[in-house]
């Protein structure tokens, strides 16, 4: 009988509570057996952490930043020597390849404290404009909403943030996902972080989640997830002034510009898209190619597809695992046939569910050519492994139809001239352009978050340092 963990607990103050409010399974998406639960900590539970970590962040804004820093680094490497085990969690809890999971909740979280570390450093904690001295320093309470889709390095992102700008943290991470929150919060505290600088509160959105947006205590609120539910969030920080990250969701194109090697392009934007299943805010959900080429390039992406078979995510070979739950699955079918019945062509995939497996929240890698730019698989989020094709009949055109888009997240661009390319992202109305295959994973201290309903603010880096940071100008 497959292991069933504890009941999910929180940590306040350095101390783990089991809250004991109304509980949410959580399902291993491959097996679909239950592997734990989460309980509801409620606001009473979510003041009292909050209230840790105002207490906390007294003594923690004034620690010398090397001292932080230093934290940071032994929670890379301890984040190191369990990534083993902690990329096997994450599997088990959303179905993430254990492969991918390696390279993205283990090695690429220890990557970013590490980059956080070196960028706090240099952080200009001190600037003289004008006459005047910029002093900066850490806001104070961060709240921090994550998603489940990639669990350990979206609390990374926020949290080692936070902690290197001297504020403290109070993390709400999915009741999807809430085992490798609790291990990473293990970490820290064996790193030698301070009681009540870094808190975890577990619970759903609706109540647990809502306290924490809402709490008038709060110096800064960081979210990532759906526009609908950031929307929510902002509301409830915006009752109290509290200020806002948000990291939201994403419709990203892959423009393969007419000289691009058609070799690496395609299944480099192929694979992008159906990273972790299309469970990915970045994901590069739309092709968009020359229309000259169109069948050319249709025929090197059933070959490429035809490399993600879905399989068992614990296999180091899979490279495509469940979606996280069968609602996320029948929401994923139902696009895919409402982009059918639209008059949009399969490429490839059924639009079926699968059943090559046994168990599992599967969908079929699934690639739609044909469809109008208005049709809801071209338009929205579909947050599974759906990439839809465009075609454009010259540069202009391209750029035209990868900015027409509600969304504004991230962008990939392909092309033998990087020059070219690099002209071309320019033009692009979105937060991050990648060129040529460039991997988010590999540039840990690059700045990432978008505009439009992708959202607002930045993480990583000294941007993602300085969300987290209030400024005093000092006049002589």
């Amino acid at each position: 009988m497959a292991e069933i963990y504890d009941r999910a607990r929180c940590l306040i103050d350095g101390e783990w509570l089991t809250p004991t409010g109304p509980v949410v399974h959580v399902v291993d998406p491959f097996t679909e057996m239950m592997i734990g639960e989460v309980a509801d900590a409620g606001a009473e539970l979510v003041d009292t952490a909050v209230r840790s970590a105002e207490s906390a962040h007294h003594h923690w804004c004034r620690t010398d930043v090397d001292e932080r820093a230093q934290v940071l680094d032994r929670a890379a490497d301890l984040l190191e020597r369990d990534g083993e085990a902690i990329a096997a969690l994450v599997s088990r809890e959303m179905g993430m390849p254990i492969s991918l999971a390696r390279v993205t909740q283990a090695q690429l979280p220890a990557s970013v404290m590490r980059a956080t570390a070196r960028s706090a450093r240099t952080f200009g904690w001190t600037q003289d404009i004008d006459g005047a001295t910029l002093l900066r320093r850490g806001s104070g309470v961060v709240g921090a909403i994550t998603p489940w889709n990639m669990p350990v390095h979206q609390i990374v992102a926020k949290a080692a943030a936070a902690i290197a700008a001297g504020s403290t943290v109070v993390l709400k991470a999915s009741e999807m996902t809430p085992y490798d929150a609790e291990a990473l919060a293990g970490l820290f505290l064996e790193a030698g972080l301070p009681p009540g600088v870094f808190n975890v509160v577990t619970g759903v959105g609706p109540t647990t989640g809502a306290a924490l947006a809402g709490h008038h205590a709060l110096a800064h609120m960081s979210f990532t997830g759906s526009v609908t539910a950031g929307r929510a969030v902002a509301e409830l920080a915006g009752r109290g002034l509290t200020r806002c990250t948000l990291e939201l969701g994403g419709k990203s194109p892959a423009v393969i510009l007419p000289d691009a090697d058609l070799g690496a392009a395609v299944p480099g934007a192929i694979a992008s898209g159906l990273v972790n299943s299309g469970q990915a805010c970045n994901a590069t959900t739309r092709l968009l190619v020359p229309r000259s080429m169109a069948g050319e390039i249709a025929d090197r992406v059933r070959a490429a597809v035809a490399e993600h078979t879905p399989g068992d995510p614990s296999d180091q070979h899979t490279r495509q695992g469940p979606l996280v739950s069968a609602r996320q699955r029948d929401r994923v079918l139902e696009y895919i046939t409402d982009a059918v019945d639209s008059g949009g062509e399969l490429l490839t995939g059924s639009g079926k569910p699968y059943d090559g497996l046994p168990t599992g929240f599967f969908v079929e890698p699934t690639v739609i050519a044909g469809l109008d730019e208005n049709a809801r698989a071209v338009r929205e989020e579909i947050f599974g492994p759906v990439i839809v094709v465009q075609t454009y009949t010259d540069l202009d055109d391209a750029v035209r139809i990868a900015n027409d888009s509600a969304y504004g997240l991230s962008a990939e661009v392909w092309s033998e001239d990087t020059d070219g390319a690099r002209a071309v992202a320019a033009r692009l109305d979105v937060g991050q352009v990648k060129i040529n295959g460039v991997r988010t994973r590999n540039r840990p201290a690059v700045p990432f978050g978008g505009v439009k309903n992708s959202g607002y603010g930045r993480e990583l880096g000294t941007l993602g340092i300085e969300e987290f940071t209030d400024v005093t100008a000092v006049m002589a």
